[in-house]
């Protein structure tokens, strides 16, 4: 009975290790990359989504210096950073290169921000990791990119004797 319910849990463990993606990220158009992109043409890479109303905005200009200060960890682990801006010109105040998502206002929509700012992380499976409507600390970003489902898995030890 003992060695069935340690092959019972061994099968579940490893169901849960190949889980599907819990909370899939809305797609979105992307410019200004190649014809044809989207967000799941990323796939295999984090993404940074920033939403706001307009690129001057106050919340979007702070979280961008924060982000700037620890970009140099996300260009090493190849973190894409995408801006919806949905008013005014299309170009993110910033050092660090973002390209710029299309229909800003669907996105907006599609995840929720009804507000003047908001963030979000996708995971390199696709998984919304993070969402949120206010600034956050950059290491809170990292931590999201850097600790997600797969690089978890990846760094457990296996399980046996």
């Amino acid at each position: 009975m003992k060695r069935l319910a340690c092959v019972g849990l061994a099968l579940a463990l490893c169901a849960a290790a190949h889980a599907e993606v819990v909370r899939p990220a809305p797609n979105f158009g992307v410019e200004g990359v190649r014809k044809g992109s989207s967000l799941r043409s990323f796939h295999g890479q984090s993404v940074v989504l920033l939403i706001t109303r307009r690129a001057r905005d106050k919340e979007f200009r702070a979280e961008l210096d924060r982000l700037r200060k620890l970009y140099p960890q996300f260009s090493t682990e190849k973190v894409i950073f995408v801006a919806a801006i949905q008013e005014g010109p299309d170009e993110a105040p910033s050092d660090i290169p973002v390209v710029m998502a299309s229909n800003p206002a669907q996105v907006a929509a599609d995840y929720g921000v009804s507000g003047r700012f908001g963030i979000a992380v996708i995971g390199v499976d696709g998984n919304l990791d993070l969402i949120t409507s206010r600034v956050i600390a950059a290491e809170r970003v990292r931590d999201a990119v850097f600790n997600n489902f797969e690089s978890q898995t990846a760094s457990r030890k296996p399980l046996g004797p």
